[in-house]
C-alpha cells in the first residue's frame, strides 16, 4: 500500500476553505443573522419586491431565513441604537404580514431587526399588527396630506413629499 501525498496547492486550498468558513460564521455572528437556510437576500439589491394582496402592503427584508416550518425576516440599520424605532418595528411587522400572506404554511414568530451596535428580536404579536394596520389606515384616508410630525429641516429635502408640502421647513428658511 503506498503512501498518498498531497500536493502544496491542495494544502492552500484547504487552508483558503477554513478561513472563508470561519469568516462567514464570524459574520454572520456580529450582524446576528439567524441560523438556519437562507431563502431571500435584498442586503445586496437583488431581492424582489414582496406583495400581500389581502393587505395593499409591499417590502424588501434584507434576508428572510427558513428554520423548519419557521420564516424569519431580518432586517440591518446601519445606525445605533439603543433601543428598536417605533417606523423600524412598523417595518418589521408589516413584513410578518406579508410574509403570512404570501406563505400560510409557514410560521412566522419574530424578525431579527440589527442596529450597527445591537439586535433586537421583534415578536409578531397581534398588538403589533393592531397598530400597524390603524396606521395604514390612517394614512390611505388622510387624502394624501401628510402632517409634518418634526422639527428637523434636515429630512424635510429628502422627503417624497417636499415639493407639494404646505408645512416644509425647507421653504420656511429660503
Amino acid at each position: 500500500m503506498t503512501g498518498q501525498t498531497f500536493s502544496p496547492e491542495f494544502f492552500i486550498v484547504v487552508i483558503l476553505l477554513l478561513i472563508a468558513f470561519f469568516l462567514l460564521r464570524r459574520s454572520a455572528k456580529k450582524y446576528s443573522i439567524p441560523k438556519g437556510k437562507e431563502v431571500y437576500d435584498d442586503l445586496g439589491s437583488r431581492g424582489k419586491i414582496l406583495r400581500s394582496q389581502k393587505y395593499g402592503l409591499t417590502g424588501k427584508p434584507d434576508m428572510i431565513v427558513r428554520k423548519g416550518r419557521k420564516l424569519i425576516p431580518y432586517e440591518y440599520k446601519s445606525t445605533d441604537a439603543s433601543v428598536p424605532r417605533e417606523g423600524h418595528i412598523f417595518q418589521m411587522v408589516t413584513y410578518f404580514l406579508i410574509l403570512e400572506d404570501l406563505y400560510p404554511e409557514f410560521t412566522i414568530k419574530y424578525g431579527v431587526l440589527k442596529y450597527k451596535n445591537q439586535a433586537f428580536r421583534i415578536d409578531n404579536i397581534d398588538e403589533n399588527k393592531r397598530k400597524l394596520l390603524d396606521v395604514v389606515f390612517e394614512m390611505r384616508n388622510s387624502r394624501f396630506e401628510p402632517i409634518r410630525n418634526h422639527n428637523n429641516s434636515g429630512r424635510c429635502f429628502r422627503c417624497s413629499f417636499k415639493e407639494n408640502c404646505q408645512q416644509s421647513l425647507i421653504r420656511q428658511h429660503i
